[in-house]
């Protein structure tokens, strides 16, 4: 009966993706000009006709690319361009077979779904071997109820690396719990590899393993769980991902800088002022121009302004510098962290569009109203969101107090804590309230993912006790 019901929620996880990579016209999260930086590593771009494919089209997303040559675009290295350069190679052979030069982003979502049914049947059989039929159940519940709602698969049929941010967190989490259970060479080699490639995501996300490292620390610390073999790797994958990322930064184009640039004036404008009670105080303790104040509460897409004039100063802006406000006005920082959550909301941005259009300048389409959501369910309700980012860190302590939990909780609630505390503080830290629901859709993922897994793997103790 169990690996009936296992079967059953991988089988709806399937459909769930297999709804969104063939849908009539095409569903998926529009291009903001994220994409470009990555299919600038292979030369592939839309299909726009007349139109720089480099440019923004937040309208809808595009389903056709074409190999071509744009001068001058820079390639930015993730580890999610293993699944587009499987996807690139493949459109290359369809040309040199069929002369076909127009290629469907279909097969890119379709290339990562296979990808994630591979990892969560392999994991669900790996905690059924171990007799921890709850953890397998609780996996592929994951996986249907979560992992392929539309808030996660809208990101399948794009080139935006958020997709592989998704797959390769949870790789890391998943795997530690496994190792937990029991330790083996392969299971170690394998959470280490995950741990690079979640650092090499996106460079948001570099120290979120060591910050996973850490979390995992706490119940090693205070109760004196066996878990060093998680915590050695996590340490390890999480070091070498950094150092790559470092190593990425230093790469001779523009494009670091001009990032720095923007995200830089997005924190100050966006975040930091509109949380300050006084915003010519908190620009001077900054060192930054007194032309940020006028700015105040936008961010780069409504400045009304060249973006070199909207704050001077703000290019050279150190993280450093704006932690040190903690010690000269520790409420203003406060007051933008608790406005973190609100903006995280509606989880499925309503900033760009999600559906195919024939006219380039309709309107941002939401879901189809066919999709079933999560993101329905929540809504706009901010105090929802709280409850979601804070509730692995109660689970954690449970888990860390109780004797007789099970093997490898611990682990799982830490790194859910890890990453649903860490994301929202990295994202406002790193680009203000610009796009922040995109930004931090790890966190939500962590905050449903604990809760819907400690239902799930507690009524599959209840029912089958000896599974």
């Amino acid at each position: 009966m169990l690996q009936g019901l296992i079967a059953l929620f991988l089988l709806l996880g399937l459909l769930r993706g297999v709804s969104m990579l063939v849908a009539q016209p095409l569903v998926a999260l529009a291009n903001n000009y994220d994409q470009v930086r990555y299919t600038a590593c292979f030369g592939i771009f839309p299909v726009r006709p007349g139109v720089d494919p480099t440019s923004l089209n937040y309208r809808a997303p595009l389903e056709d690319y074409a190999f071509q040559e744009v001068p001058g675009t820079p390639c930015y290295l993730s580890s999610d361009l293993v699944f587009q350069a499987s996807a690139t190679t493949l459109y290359r052979w369809a040309e040199t077979r069929s002369g076909v030069t127009s290629h469907s982003v279909r097969l890119l979502g379709g290339l990562r779904l296979l990808a994630w049914l591979l990892a969560v049947v392999l994991l669900s059989r790996a905690f059924w071997r171990e007799r921890r039929g709850d953890y397998a159940l609780a996996n592929a519940a994951w996986f249907a109820g979560l992992g392929m709602d539309p808030v996660n698969s809208i990101y399948l049929n794009t080139f935006y690396a958020e997709s592989g941010v998704l797959y390769f967190a949870y790789l890391c989490i998943a795997l530690a719990v496994l190792l937990s259970v029991r330790a083996t060479a392969l299971r170690w080699c394998l959470l280490v590899l995950a741990c690079i490639a979640l650092a090499t995501s996106k460079l948001q996300h570099m120290l979120l393993p060591l910050f996973i490292a850490a979390a995992v620390a706490v119940p090693i610390v205070l109760r004196r769980h066996r878990y060093w073999a998680v915590l050695t790797a996590l340490l390890i994958g999480g070091s070498i991902g950094v150092g790559l990322q470092l190593v990425q930064m230093q790469r001779e184009h523009g494009l670091f800088a001009a990032v720095a640039v923007v995200n830089n004036t997005d924190l100050v404008l966006s975040a930091l002022l509109p949380a300050s009670a006084d915003p010519a105080q908190t620009t001077a303790r900054l060192g930054l121009g007194e032309a940020c104040v006028a700015q105040s509460g936008k961010n780069i897409y409504k400045l009304d302004i060249a973006l070199e004039l909207a704050c001077p100063g703000a290019a050279g802006l150190s993280r450093l510098r704006v932690l040190g406000l903690f010690f000269s006005e520790p409420g203003t920082l406060l007051r933008m962290l608790a406005r973190v959550p609100p903006r995280m909301l509606p989880w499925l941005p309503d900033y760009l569009g999600l559906v195919a259009a024939d006219d380039p300048m309709v309107e941002p389409i939401a879901l189809p109203e066919g999709f079933f959501s999560v993101n329905r369910w929540i809504g706009t309700r901010a105090w929802l969101c709280w409850c979601l980012i804070l509730a692995p860190l109660p689970v954690m302590l449970l888990a860390v107090a109780r004797r007789g939990a099970p093997t490898g909780l611990p682990v799982f609630a830490a790194a859910c804590a890890a990453v649903a505390l860490s994301v929202p503080c990295v994202t406002v830290f790193g680009d203000g309230f610009t796009e922040t629901a995109k930004q931090a859709h790890l966190a939500l993922n962590a905050g449903c993912g604990v809760l819907l897994a400690i239902v799930v793997a507690g009524l599959a103790r209840w029912r089958w006790p000896h599974a």
